[in-house]
């Protein structure tokens, strides 16, 4: 049986669309499904040849069985974002070989425009957007061509039908998109944990953040309702360790597990904060990390939203993990008092250390300790330790072995800030002095174009809280007396090998920026996208409720309907009227637009053409007139009868363009 044919034009369109749809996904397909997909292909375009027959009911078992198979050994699962993603790609694939009927077309395309929005589950960028606005033209450039008529073969001119028909709709998308009402998800996608992550995790071994730093990825922005703090008091509070096993720190177990039966509005222990002025009000886009933990600046008040909690440990946390783009308001204080008070229990807690562990810096502690005259001053020896002796801030420290901090403070003295944070904890706690590591981020790089400051990976950073009788817990950051400029300005600063910064990626544009022409495009560029991140990618019903509250006083669904339906129908009329206005004009075929600009041309020139007169009579006119042009203007007007009158099928407007260009040259040339 001989299938449908689909037009040549469409089947074009549609196999460009399908390597646009799926070509951003290649690289999350396993080998099997890509192989699936080109296969098929090929043999679409050879069945429209004619060099191969449809698929028999065996060969199609097998690409069907490729597929399926293929997806559960790449992915070593079946349940999922991406294998379900690559599921609807074998499918549209498989389908381009039972096109039998135009209906089968119409199924083709539809898949491809739901493949189209898979992408979006992954990445919502500005780019990603465009590239799938083209994507999406090329679908509708092959839907489009499905109506067309033989004579419609140039595959360009049906991709600007379908660029003009996209961009009609705009205005109305844009209407939709901002006074529509957003319904928050039936269920939800849980976005794999590839697609983007913190680096800060829940421990903190020696050498861990300095990984880190190898890495621009962007970790959150915050945008700040005024000018933000110094760079210096940026200090992005994340994740307290308290537990320590001689090698690795970690959360305290009795924190991680109580929070979250913890169901109180109100916590008690936000009782034992005292806020004392300096209030940061700012916004945090945090990228999908795969975990609890939020940061923010010192000391965030109580949230409004139910999901976000204030622990024991006066961190901020989510009850959900965070999976994709999260954005929180926050309101912190850079002046506070935690907790005057500190019962024995949690003393004795965050002054613990393994029995046997690192003797030889209990021994530096005890000694230092002996020669202090205060427990502030014994801080300061501590500190002027590591100012004064050789210790050294470095991308790349040595490897520790069984008895980290002893090799550390007594052999190598080349750490990162964990090497630092971790030490001065350890001493203080051999001093009998309640102390914790801080890990987060420290700095983040400051765009004036929208007012936020971007924090990357590479500004990872660890530090420590010290409890001390009547001010509570107070930040200490011992990296600050080995490397001052590093909290000064920020990591690049600090170092002296320059190479060492983010050498694992040598392309990186971070790597460039004493450029300052660079760096500025990369700030403008940046702006923008975070402003489509704040308004578009972010524009959940609370913010559009807020917005419409603003700008337009809707307080009620109502209204909003009301809105939403007048600017649509309004928007209907114009670009129908918009329509009808081309449609009235007559469009004339081409080879009658260039006679008509010939019969222009020589109006021009005094020889105006009279009612009811034909081309024949015309030109013998002009002939008579202007013997030096007889002989252009009769080859013009043979062409023209020819095309027009005697055989249409070589209607060549071109040939005529030339002719009439070269008559108004001569006469042009003639009259100079």
């Amino acid at each position: 049986m001989i299938g449908y044919q689909i037009p040549r034009n469409s089947l074009a369109w549609m196999l460009a669309a399908q390597i646009a749809v799926i070509a951003p996904h290649v690289l999350r397909l396993p080998v099997w499904v890509t192989a699936v997909c080109i296969g098929c292909g090929l043999w679409r375009v050879m069945v429209y040849q004619g060099r191969w027959s449809y698929p028999g009911r065996w060969i199609k078992v097998g690409f069907v069985f490729g597929g399926l198979i293929g997806i559960p050994l790449g992915y070593q699962k079946f349940y999922g974002l991406e294998p379900m993603v690559a599921l609807l790609i074998v499918a549209f694939v498989l389908k381009l070989l039972e096109m039998h009927h135009k209906r089968d077309a119409y199924i083709v395309i539809l898949l491809a425009y739901f493949v189209a929005i898979t992408e979006f589950l992954f990445f919502q960028t500005i780019p990603y957007t465009i590239y799938m606005f083209v994507a999406v033209t090329m679908i509708t450039a092959a839907l489009i061509g499905l109506h067309q008529t033989k004579s419609h073969l140039k595959p360009m001119r049906t991709f600007r039908t379908a660029a003009i028909l996209l961009g009609q709709s705009v205005p109305l998308m844009i209407v939709l998109f901002v006074l529509f009402p957003r319904i928050p998800p039936l269920w939800t996608v849980p976005i794999p944990s590839e697609i983007g992550r913190t680096g800060v995790t829940d421990t903190m071994s020696f050498g861990d953040i300095a990984l880190l730093t190898r890495s621009d990825r962007l970790a959150f922005k915050a945008t700040f309702e005024e000018k933000p703090p110094s760079f210096s008091r940026l200090y992005w509070r994340g994740l307290v360790l308290s537990e320590f096993d001689g090698k690795t720190w970690s959360q305290d177990p009795l924190l991680s597990r109580s929070v979250w039966r913890h169901r109180q509005l109100v916590p008690g222990w936000v009782d034992g904060i005292e806020y004392l002025g300096n209030e940061q009000r700012y916004n945090i886009i945090l990228e999908p990390t795969q975990q609890n933990w939020l940061f923010s600046l010192a000391i965030p008040e109580l949230p409004e939203d139910r999901d976000l909690v204030i622990l024991h440990d006066h961190r901020l946390a989510t009850r959900l993990k965070v999976r994709q783009r999260l954005r929180y308001e926050i309101n912190s204080h850079l002046n506070y008092v935690l907790d005057r008070e500190l019962d024995d229990f949690w003393r004795y807690r965050y002054t613990r250390i393994p029995d046997g562990s690192n003797p030889q810096s209990q021994d530096l502690a005890k000694d230092i300790l002996v020669g202090s005259v205060s427990i502030q001053d014994y801080i300061n020896n501590v500190l002027r330790m590591y100012n004064i002796e050789e210790f050294v801030y470095t991308l790349k420290p040595p490897m520790l072995d069984e008895q980290p901090i002893d090799e550390f403070l007594l052999e190598t003295r080349r750490g990162f800030c964990e090497h630092y944070a971790g030490s001065f904890v350890f001493m203080m706690r051999a001093a009998g002095i309640p102390a914790r590591v801080v890990v987060g981020y420290q700095g983040g790089e400051y765009n004036p174009r929208g007012n936020y400051v971007s924090v990357r990976q590479f500004d990872a950073h660890a530090w420590t809280e010290v409890w001390l009788e009547n001010r509570g817990w107070v930040r200490f950051d011992p990296t600050s007396a080995v490397a001052p400029e590093r909290v000064e300005f920020g990591l690049e600063a600090a170092i002296d090998e320059a190479d060492i910064f983010l050498e694992d990626s040598p392309l990186s544009i971070f790597r460039y920026r004493q450029l300052l022409w660079l760096t500025e495009l990369r700030l403008q560029i940046d702006a923008v996208g975070h402003y489509w991140d704040t308004w578009v990618v972010g524009y959940t019903p609370e913010t559009q409720m807020s917005v419409l509250n603003e700008y337009l006083d809707v307080v009620d669904r109502k209204r909003l309907g009301m809105i939403m339906l007048t600017a649509f129908f309004s928007l209907l009329t114009i670009i129908g009227a918009i329509i009808l206005a081309k449609r009235s004009r007559a469009v004339l075929p081409p080879v009658d637009a260039e006679y008509l600009k010939f019969c222009r041309f020589m109006e021009r020139q005094g020889y105006p053409r009279k009612i009811g007169e034909g081309p024949l009579d015309y030109a013998v006119r002009i002939g008579s007139e202007r013997p030096d042009l007889k002989a252009e203007v009769d080859a013009i007007t043979a062409m023209y009868v020819q095309m027009n009158y005697i055989d249409t099928a070589i209607s060549d407007a071109e040939i005529l363009r030339k002719a009439v260009r070269g008559l108004r040259f001569r006469t042009l040339t003639a009259n100079a």
